[in-house]
């Protein structure tokens, strides 16, 4: 009985300096819980996020002064186990910025902008990430209450796709080019990056050069499928397909192409853009991949 009365007094012993820093008049060490939920509905009302978002990458700032307070990730296995955070903080009020996605094709700079890691680097760009954007504005009170918040998130990326066919069999030889005739994609005047507000910018512009690949069901045709950063339905971006790395052999505006085939961008969450590209003897079409008109017949 004595031991356990030695241990029962050596356990509070060690105890008392936490509960003395936390529960009695000193509460400078202690945190409030914060419940946070992660929402993302689309252009509907059901909540897809599992279906969309895969990782988030949460940014945590004193809403008193901006300053930064930390940073978290969220894998897979964590979203599934609960999609939202559980955090602890000091009382105050926060402003939590999370980024969807993420992942390869996306880098942070600074904690103040987004881009695709070959930005950075000056290399060529290929696409982005998938990109979704949160933001929601927390507090932990005084009483260190638990609070639970709902962080709704929006789309921050386009979706992409160009088919090119024909150019195997239409495309002339370009003098000084033999040696180096394969076929390219080109998208310009793209925003580079995108800040912590989900506003692109404006100021910085580039080019993506996405990735073109042998449609396995048709081997003279080319595909790509690539991600952008969010651009409104009037741009300047024009597409462009080369031969080479020097010979521009067909390029049009994109907002005439959206204008025309009466596709909208802005006000889209799940906006994707699908264009074919297709050459042939009398010169080279350009319409929408997933409106191409089809005459019905029998075989």
């Amino acid at each position: 009985m004595r031991r356990f009365y030695l241990y029962l007094i050596f356990s509070l012993a060690v105890a008392l300096p936490w509960l003395n820093g936390c529960i009695k008049e000193n509460r400078d060490d202690c945190k409030g819980r914060v419940m946070l939920r992660f929402r993302y509905v689309g252009d509907g009302t059901t909540d897809i996020f599992p279906e969309k978002i895969e990782k988030v990458t949460m940014y945590v700032y004193s809403a008193v002064d901006e300053s930064f307070v930390g940073m978290v990730e969220y894998d897979k296995s964590a979203l599934t186990a609960y999609q939202g955070a559980d955090i602890h903080l000091f009382p105050g009020r926060y402003e939590i910025v999370c980024w969807g996605n993420i992942l390869e094709n996306s880098k942070v700079r600074e904690g103040k902008h987004v881009a695709a890691p070959e930005y950075f680097s000056g290399q060529d760009i290929p696409t982005n990430d998938p990109l979704y954007y949160g933001r929601v504005e927390v507090e932990v009170p005084e009483t260190l209450d638990e609070r639970d918040y709902l962080c709704d998130f929006v789309s921050s990326h386009v979706k992409m796709r160009v088919r090119l066919e024909g150019f195997n069999n239409a495309m002339l030889p370009v003098p000084g080019l033999e040696e180096d005739a394969s076929l390219s994609l080109a998208m310009t005047q793209l925003s580079a990056h995108v800040n912590f507000d989900n506003i692109p910018s404006q100021t910085e512009i580039c080019t993506y050069y996405p990735e073109l690949t042998i449609d396995p069901d048709d081997p003279a045709s080319y595909v790509a499928s690539y991600n952008t950063l969010r651009f409104e339905d009037d741009n300047d971006i024009m597409i462009q397909v080369h031969l080479g790395t020097r010979a521009l052999v067909h390029e049009f505006s994109l907002a005439d192409f959206l204008r025309e085939h009466e596709i909208p961008v802005e006000g889209v969450h799940e906006a994707e853009v699908s264009i074919l590209i297709r050459a042939g003897l009398s010169g080279i079409e350009v319409q929408d991949w997933e409106r191409e008109e089809v005459t019905p017949g029998f075989e």
